[in-house]
């Protein structure tokens, strides 16, 4: 006690040491007891039922009131001279977690050989399977950023000697800073560990970890991958049912070869455009890039869109850009909203103006314009609130104001009202500015003029339909939109199935014969999406990633430090 004592004295004037003491039956109960009544610095929680390693260190962690918290071995096993060292990674180096590592090259360790090698194969398979990249995950000693800790500490389920490891594990792969250092440590002699039993114990708990962490998400992203691609299978072959498959196949072959390459061609066009727009919305935010990297950026993306439900792509461009440019993620996501916000202007205005030169010649559904009119009317109102917020003084306010509403003013709510400040800060910077509007706004309906052009070109193909007249390019720029506003609801990965349905119907109130309408729109949409995978791959190549970087999503690589001497 004396020499934890004087050490601490050396490093800060304000501290506090708690002895966690759970059924001991040598007297240290008493000893920790009279120490607790001597010395105002130290605290004594007792406990008569053994709680284990972890529980006792929950308890003492919570019980503790510094900002910096951390715990040691009693045997005081390692040297207290890094006891500076393990406080100052956290106090100035910005780290949230700290601790010392027997495991290192220049650590300098004295145990028996029996228990090196134990510890040495436990941390082997802990590296290996539960992808941590430190050395040493069971040293007693170790430091932790009060907030870190306790965004953590409730979701470790170990209560005894594993707890250290899966606070360490979980920190890593919740991309919290970690620092590892080399020490000098000493075996103390008596422990309580039984080898076989906590070898045995913390074998399952690696399997239990690796399967909460590794397995279980991935199947629940296969899982939900599975079922909505499963559901575009049975729409597509329901509605090739209906009209008839072998119908749908003598359609198919009556379609122009060269025709359809020309349409892939014509989609090609709109990838630069693509490319410009987010150019544009990322300058006005503050972060120019070249061209070439951000329409390869958004192949990627797009690409993830295709395969994956929910539009994920969107999100994996905004972690792309966070780690190949060190862009916020705030602003990745505000700016792919941005976009996002513009294509459904782009589209509801084109719908909404071939809807009005189509039913001069066309008896239009009811559902079709009050998709139009919902659509117009969700578009009015978001700019209305959106240049409301940007005028108002307290345009931040309101919006802290509102998060507060919903949850109760602390680090992560305080947190939370700042990224939703920043995010309609940002998203009102491109849409209220009349100039940045009018450049957004002209590339997203030339991003949607040459997809509409690609659906006109697949049309053409087909002998059987006239594309000559007015009311049919009006036809297709009503399908473009109606199908677009439809994929706005991602029940399958890229709307597959949705969006051919979609198409189907509006064709059919042109007079198109919904067989070759379907067919065409099948087309259609195989042709942008392989021209966006095929996109996709060369960007990933040229940017040196893979498949799977892109289809499963993580959160940023943990951060983890091993200093040396």
């Amino acid at each position: 006690m004396a020499i934890t004592a004087r050490t601490l004295q050396e490093i800060t004037p304000s501290f506090e040491i708690i002895i966690a003491e759970d059924g001991s039956t040598d007297g240290t109960d008493s000893i920790a007891a009279e120490l607790a009544g001597t010395h105002e610095y130290v605290k004594h929680l007792h406990s008569d039922a053994r709680q284990g390693r972890g529980r006792a260190l929950n308890r003492a962690f919570k019980f503790a009131s510094g900002d910096i918290l951390c715990y040691i071995d009693v045997d005081l096993a390692t040297d207290m001279k890094h006891l500076r060292e393990l406080i100052d990674a956290i106090r100035y180096e910005g780290y949230d977690f700290s601790t010392g590592s027997r495991m290192m090259p220049t650590s300098d360790v004295k145990r028996p050989l029996k228990r090196g090698i134990a510890s040495k194969g436990f941390n082997f398979l802990t590296r290996n399977f539960l992808r941590s990249g430190l050395y040493d995950h069971q040293c007693g000693f170790k430091g932790f950023k009060r907030e870190s800790l306790f965004e953590l500490m409730d979701s470790v389920e170990d209560e005894h000697w594993f707890w250290d490891t899966e606070i360490l594990v979980r920190a890593q792969h919740a991309g919290y800073k970690v620092k590892e250092f080399p020490v000098i440590w000493r075996h103390g002699g008596a422990t309580k560990v039984d080898l076989v039993k906590d070898v045995i114990g913390m074998g399952s708990q690696i399997l239990r970890l690796w399967w909460q962490l590794h397995v279980l998400p991935a199947l629940g992203r296969r899982k939900k991958t599975i079922i909505t691609s499963v559901l575009a299978i049975i729409l597509l072959a329901l509605i090739s049912t209906v009209l008839g498959a072998q119908d749908i196949i003598e359609s198919a072959k009556t379609a122009s070869i060269g025709t359809l390459i020309f349409a892939a061609f014509v989609y090609l066009f709109s990838w630069p455009f693509r490319g410009a727009r987010y150019q544009q919305i990322l300058s006005r935010l503050g972060y120019p890039q070249p061209l070439g990297f951000l329409t390869g950026t958004i192949f990627i993306s797009q690409s993830a869109n295709v395969v994956l439900p929910a539009r994920i792509g969107d999100i994996t461009r905004a972690y792309i850009l966070k780690q190949g440019r060190n862009m916020p993620l705030t602003t990745g996501f505000s700016s792919v909203t941005v976009e996002r916000v513009f294509d459904i202007v782009a589209i509801t205005s084109i719908g909404a103006f071939s809807a009005s030169i189509a039913a001069t010649d066309i008896q239009l559904d009811s559902w079709v314009t009050s998709m139009i009119y919902l659509s117009t009317g969700i578009i009015v109102l978001f700019f209305a609130v959106l240049f409301g917020l940007s005028l108002s003084r307290d345009g931040s306010k309101r919006i802290r104001s509102i998060v507060y509403r919903f949850s109760r003013s602390g680090d992560y709510t305080d947190k939370v009202a700042d990224i939703a400040s920043q995010f309609v800060h940002e998203i009102g910077i491109v849409s209220v500015k009349p100039g940045s509007f009018a450049v957004v706004l002209v590339t997203s309906l030339l991003v949607w003029f040459v997809d509409i052009a690609t659906c006109y070109t697949v049309l053409s193909a087909f002998p059987a339909v006239d594309i000559s007249s007015g009311s049919m390019l009006a036809l297709v720029f009503l399908a473009i939109a109606i199908g677009n506003i439809a994929k706005m609801f991602p029940i399958t990965p890229g709307a597959i199935g949705t969006y051919e349905a979609t198409l189907t119907t509006v064709f059919a109130l042109g007079g198109i014969e919904p067989v070759i309408g379907f067919t065409a729109a099948v087309i259609d949409h195989i042709i942008k999406n392989s021209v966006t995978l095929v996109g996709g791959g060369l960007a990933l190549s040229s940017f040196g990633m893979k498949w799977g970087d892109v289809l499963t999503i993580e959160k940023p690589n943990p951060i983890v430090t091993q200093e040396e001497y």
